[in-house]
């Protein structure tokens, strides 16, 4: 700046110019480093640059003396002393008013505050705090903190019970209350501070003397705000914690729960297989060298139950982690409560009812429990019979297999039906209804293996197919070798075995053979070829092969004629060899073979 200044100076003409930027200069440094000339000196300065004019004006202002008889030189005398004093005036006594405007600054801006140079200017020290008393102080604290302290007794309280009974409704203060805001009520003499409905402690106006203050409001806002600031800081702190050991807990129990989970599938896995690795005899369950339930069922019903209790085992770990995970934070806690509603109330009426009906559950278990050894019962019988141990005058062998079927089936839906209103005592109670939801459920769902049973009771009882005759069902031919309630098994020509559900019976024609089937073979030879020799030549094949040897003409056109030969074998493998010695016959006679047109 005052470079800026300076070149202004040099390259700027005339005195006015160079005094106004000297004195705006002299204004700008006062300003900027506080040297702000006196009212005096400025007086001082104005007079002694007006000097050689105030004479000429003041001295018609000044009462000239008596003349001395002397002459001129009094005069000057007196002029000069006028003059002298109007200097004077000028320099220290009051302005005439011609000389007042010259005295005057210049107009300028309102002059700024004066600045304190850093190097000059001593810093405003801050006030100290109230300087307590010098007497026993007791601390109140929180979490072995102090927050403030008390000197003073009020009534019988010394100090000391004043200040353990503030801690300990400051600790009960930040356990019980949700708010920080600390209220302060005046009585009297007295100031109670408390947080919430929480009271915390009196102060009286000797406890603010001997703490300093010289105010007992001013003591305790203090206060307050020292438990306000205490307790949002402790709780914030607290909340901070909080929240890092509930993300500990959900990442430990996340841990614990995935241990008990492969634990608990470990084990399922090693039962299972302890389970198939077991014999026969040792899953058997005998009474008395009946038994009651076979290896397979046992294998397959523990197998089941462990995957079920698995799957229970598992979803009951992943809930409780859940359960405990939402429990931990504030925000999800609510849902605690609706999922614990939702999984757990319906639980809890289950086993309610169940607790309820249990001596009817416990009855409908003995029944049901006898109508399985009834059942296993008969089973076993009817199987005795089959294998010939036992004897019925009234059922051959062969018919007790489905026999014992009927009945077992006969005995679970009466059980159902006419045992459940017994046990219950009730026409239309829960077990009836169970019973007859279980009847038209397994009407309904087993109805072609129902009509398959009814119309293979009708083959067996009726005794219209025996085992070892040879049928023909359609393309396939086989010889009986069981018949039962719900198929026909037949014994084909390449060895295997054909089951055929009697419901086939209804759609296609069923063939009885007999023992001894009657075997057909179409032969189709030249039109060209002599009728009378041919069919003579087949007959004697027919002879040959089986018994009761037939040869008819079914079809003859332009390019062949088609004989059918028939006879009676022993079995259906004789097919091959009544083809065999057709050919042979045909090719020794010289007969040419025909084509089929079909």
């Amino acid at each position: 700046m005052l470079h800026r200044i300076t070149r202004f100076i040099r390259f700027e003409s005339g005195g006015f110019a160079a005094l106004v930027t000297v004195l705006v200069a002299t204004l700008w440094a006062t300003a900027s480093f506080g040297q702000v000339p006196s009212a005096n000196a400025q007086g001082k300065a104005a007079a002694a640059a007006v000097a050689p004019v105030a004479p000429a004006k003041a001295a018609p202002a000044v009462a000239a003396p008596i003349a001395p008889p002397s002459g001129s030189a009094s005069v000057e005398s007196a002029s000069g002393g006028a003059g002298g004093e109007g200097g004077a005036g000028g320099a220290g006594g009051a302005p005439s008013s011609d000389v007042a405007p010259l005295l005057e600054t210049p107009p300028a801006s309102p002059t700024p505050e004066p600045e304190v140079e850093p190097d000059l200017a001593t810093p405003e020290e801050p006030q100290p705090p109230p300087k307590p008393a010098d007497v026993p102080t007791f601390n109140v604290k929180l979490a072995d903190d102090t927050v403030f302290s008390l000197r003073a007794a009020i009534g019988a309280k010394t100090p000391e019970v004043r200040a353990r009974e503030a801690s300990q409704q400051l600790k009960r203060a930040y356990d019980g209350e949700q708010t920080s805001d600390v209220s302060v009520q005046r009585r009297g003499d007295s100031a109670l501070l408390a947080v919430g409905r929480t009271f915390i402690v009196e102060l009286s106006e000797e406890e603010a003397k001997l703490a300093g203050w010289t105010s007992l409001d001013a003591f305790a806002a203090s206060t307050a705000s020292a438990i306000h600031e205490k307790l949002v800081s402790d709780r914030k702190r607290a909340a901070i914690a909080k929240s890092a050991f509930s993300f500990s807990l959900v990442v430990f129990f996340g841990l614990i729960a995935f241990y008990l989970i492969r634990k608990v599938g470990d084990f399922a896995e090693r039962a299972r297989q302890w389970v198939e690795q077991r014999s026969d005899k040792e899953l058997s369950l005998r009474f008395q060298n009946i038994e009651f339930v076979r290896p397979a069922m046992l294998r397959s019903t523990g197998v089941l139950a462990l995957g079920t209790v698995k799957w229970l085992a598992q979803a009951g770990v992943a809930y409780a982690w859940l359960v405990v995970v939402l429990s931990l934070f504030e925000s999800t806690r609510g849902y605690t409560q609706k999922l614990t509603g939702v999984v757990v109330a319906p639980l809890s009426q289950l086993m309610t009812r169940l607790a309820t009906a249990l001596p009817l559950l416990v009855v409908a278990a003995l029944a049901g429990l006898a109508v399985f050894v009834l059942v296993r019962f008969v089973g076993l019988f009817f199987a005795s019979v089959g294998r010939g141990e036992a004897a019925l005058g009234w059922l051959p062998n062969d018919l007790a297999a489905p026999t014992s079927v009927i009945l077992r089936s006969g005995i679970v839906i009466a059980g159902l039906v006419f045992l459940a209103p017994i046990v219950t005592g009730e026409t239309d109670g829960v077990l009836t209804r169970v019973g007859v939801i279980a009847l038209v459920a397994l009407g309904l769902a087993s109805t072609p293996v129902l009509a398959s049973g009814t119309i293979g009771a009708i083959w067996l009882f009726g005794r219209r197919l025996r085992v070892g005759e040879y049928v023909e069902l359609g393309a396939y031919r086989g010889r009986v070798s069981e018949v039962n309630l719900l198929e026909l098994r037949l014994i084909v020509t390449d060895r295997t075995e054909l089951r055929v559900p009697h419901l086939l019976t209804l759609v296609r024609p069923l063939r009885l053979l007999g023992a001894r089937p009657r075997l057909t073979l179409d032969v189709y030879v030249a039109a060209s070829s002599s009728v009378t020799e041919v069919r003579s030549l087949l007959a004697t094949v027919a002879g040959k092969v089986g018994s009761e040897p037939s040869v008819e003409i079914v079809s003859a056109d332009a390019d062949a004629i088609r004989f059918r030969i028939a006879a009676t074998c022993e079995s259906l493998e004789a097919r091959t060899a009544f083809h065999i010695a057709a050919l042979d016959a045909l090719s020794g006679a010289g007969v040419t073979l025909g084509r089929d047109r079909a």
